[in-house]
This record gives C-alpha cells, structure tokens and sequence, in this order.
C-alpha cells in the first residue's frame, strides 16, 4: 500500500519505476486527446490549446493542435518536423543536441521511459492521491535554462495523465490528457509529414 502523499520510499520507487517500465513495453502505440494552459505571471487569463498527440513506438510521435489554430509538431527519424499555415519546416535532431534532448524529453514522458533517463536528469517522487508524480529536474544546463522543473502526473495504472513544464521564471505550460488508448490503430498517414 503506497502512502496517501508524500515522497515515496526507495522501495515505492523502484515498485513504481518497474510498473511504468512494464507499462511502457506493452504500448506500441498510444493516442490521446489534449488540453494544454499556458500560465504566465504577465499575463492575465490562461491561454488554452487543444488537439491530439499520437505516439509509435519506439520515438515516433506526434503533437496536433487544433484549436485555437492549427499548428503539428512531429518526431521522426532524427528530425522534428512543424506544420504551421501550411509551412513545412524540419530540424534535424541530430545536428542539434539540444532539439534531440527535447525529443527524447517529450517521447519519454509519452511513455514513461523518461523515468530510466537518471543520468539525464535528477527524479523524485511524490504520492498524491491515487496517482504518482514525478519531478524530474534537468542536469543539461541547455535543457535547464528552459525548462527548471517537469512534473510528469501518473494515473493509478501507470499512464500519464499530464505534465507541467516550469521554466526559469515560474512561468509554466500544463499539459492535460483524456480519451487515451493504447495500442489501439493510427494511420500511417498521421505520421506522414
């Protein structure tokens, strides 16, 4: 039994690590509805984004906006791929390590595997609830100087259901997810660029 909330204790951890582990082998494939709130101490109000992101394993994955505009981010293949106004353009990850931490950054919070990255980045972890939080603080001062802490929230059956991204200032995007299906099919054309 996992106490009500808290840090966990280092047997809590490694339990919990091994589940998400376990979880993650499993997921081929993973797609879900999302909101995403901006909050900005400069600004009143919260900005609010929504659309679908779509994984394939190993580090395919896909972030769809919606509304309030549409605007795609991909992964794949080494490179990031952005659909904007009907405007290709791509960045090669490989050329620029930074982009690729961010890669592996995103698609190892889409499938847990972030938690295996200790060298990366210093994670612990908090109960709340029924679910488990991850703080994971990057060691890349690159990867630091734009995001100071990531909180990555598990539900009870080891899923994500969303994560914070906190920059240097305080500022910080939350990103929600609901509707989430593992392994269920995705085109091929979602993930054609």
């Amino acid at each position: 039994m996992l106490a009500q909330n808290g840090p966990l204790s280092n047997s809590e951890k490694q339990n919990f690590k091994a589940n998400v582990l376990e979880k993650s082998k499993d997921i081929n494939s993973f797609s879900a509805d999302f909101s995403q709130t901006k909050q900005m101490k400069m600004m009143n109000g919260s900005p609010e984004s929504h659309g679908k992101v779509y994984y394939k394993s190993p580090n395919t994955l896909k972030w769809e906006y919606s509304k309030p505009y549409d605007y795609q981010l991909l992964f794949k293949d080494s490179k990031l791929f952005i659909m904007e106004d009907g405007q290709l353009s791509e960045v090669d990850l490989s050329s620029n390590k930074l982009f690729d931490k961010m890669g592996e950054l995103v698609a190892g919070s889409v499938n847990g595997k972030i938690l295996m990255a200790d060298k990366d980045f210093d994670i612990t972890y908090h109960q709340a609830g029924e679910n488990v939080k991850a703080l994971i603080i990057p060691k890349d001062p690159g990867l630091k100087g734009m995001f100071e802490e990531i909180w990555i929230n598990f539900n009870s059956k080891y899923l994500i259901r969303s994560v914070r991204l906190i920059d240097p200032s305080g500022d910080y995007t939350e990103i929600s997810m609901k509707n989430i299906k593992i392994n269920q099919p995705i085109p091929p054309s979602v993930f054609q660029n």
